[in-house]
C-alpha cells in the first residue's frame, strides 16, 4: 500500500501535452531530410553488421589445407626434346613441309624470272609495240606482287604448323607426367631446362629417364596401332 501514492503522484506530474497526437509533418523539405537521415542510419547499421560482426566459416575465409609430406621431382625437358621419338618425327615432318613450301616459292620465282627475261629480250629486239610492252609490264607487276603475297602466306602456314605441333608435343609430355604421378604422388614436379627458372636441383630428384622411357614406349604403341589399322584397310 505504501507504493501506490508515489505512482499516482508521478502520473499526475506528466504534462498533458505529451498525450496529444503527434502532428503530421507539413514541411516537405524537413520530411525528406528526416527520411534521408533514417536511410543513412540504416546504411551505417548494415555496414557495421558486414564488417564488424564475426563472419561464418565460408569457402573464401577457410584456411588452406596443409600438406604434411611435401615431395619434389624434376624433368629435364631439354633431354626430352632431344630424345623423345615423337619430337624427332615432328622435326622431320616440319622440315619436309618447309621444303615443300620452299619449292613452291622457288617455282613461282623461277617462272617469273623466265617471263621477265623473255620480256627483256623481245623489248631489246624491238619485237614489242608500246601497248604490248605496257601490258606485259602490268602483267609482270601483278605476278611479282602475287609472289610476295605467296611468300608471306607460306611463312604464316609454316609457323602455324610448327606452333600446332609444338603444342601437341607439350600436351603429350604433360599428360604423361600426370599419369605417371598418379602412382608416385609427388607434390611438385618441376621443369629443368637451359635458361629456365630452376637453377639447381639434387640429381636424386631427377625423373627424366623414367618420363622419357614411358613417353617412347607409349609412342611406339601408338605407331604399332596405326600400322595395324592401315594393314586392315
Amino acid at each position: 500500500m505504501m507504493n501506490e501514492e508515489p505512482i499516482k503522484e508521478i502520473q499526475e506530474e506528466i504534462p498533458a501535452e505529451n498525450k496529444e497526437t503527434p502532428k503530421k509533418c507539413c514541411d516537405k523539405k524537413q520530411c525528406t531530410l528526416t527520411t534521408i537521415s533514417i536511410l543513412a542510419l540504416v546504411g551505417v547499421i548494415v555496414l557495421f553488421v558486414l564488417f564488424f560482426l564475426p563472419k561464418k566459416n565460408t569457402i573464401e575465409n577457410t584456411p588452406p589445407k596443409s600438406i604434411d609430406n611435401v615431395t619434389f621431382a624434376f624433368v629435364n625437358t631439354d633431354t626430352i626434346w632431344e630424345k623423345y621419338d615423337f619430337v624427332l618425327d615432328v622435326q622431320v615432318d616440319l622440315a619436309n613441309l618447309e621444303k615443300i613450301y620452299q619449292n613452291q616459292y622457288a617455282t613461282a620465282v623461277s617462272n617469273f624470272q623466265k617471263e621477265y627475261n623473255d620480256y627483256l629480250k623481245k623489248g631489246t629486239a624491238g619485237l614489242l609495240s608500246l601497248n604490248e610492252q605496257k601490258a606485259t609490264e602490268e602483267k609482270l607487276t601483278k605476278k611479282q606482287q602475287g609472289i610476295s603475297e605467296m611468300e608471306a602466306q607460306l611463312s604464316q602456314k609454316l609457323m602455324e604448323a610448327k606452333t600446332a605441333k609444338n603444342q601437341e608435343v607439350h600436351d603429350t609430355i604433360v599428360h604423361h607426367i600426370a599419369r605417371y604421378n598418379k602412382s608416385k604422388n609427388y607434390t611438385f614436379i618441376f621443369e629443368k631446362s637451359f635458361g629456365g627458372g630452376l637453377l639447381f636441383a639434387n640429381e636424386a630428384l631427377d625423373i627424366t629417364n623414367d618420363i622419357l622411357t614411358g613417353l617412347n614406349k607409349e609412342y611406339e604403341e601408338i605407331n604399332k596401332a596405326k600400322k595395324a589399322e592401315a594393314t586392315k584397310e
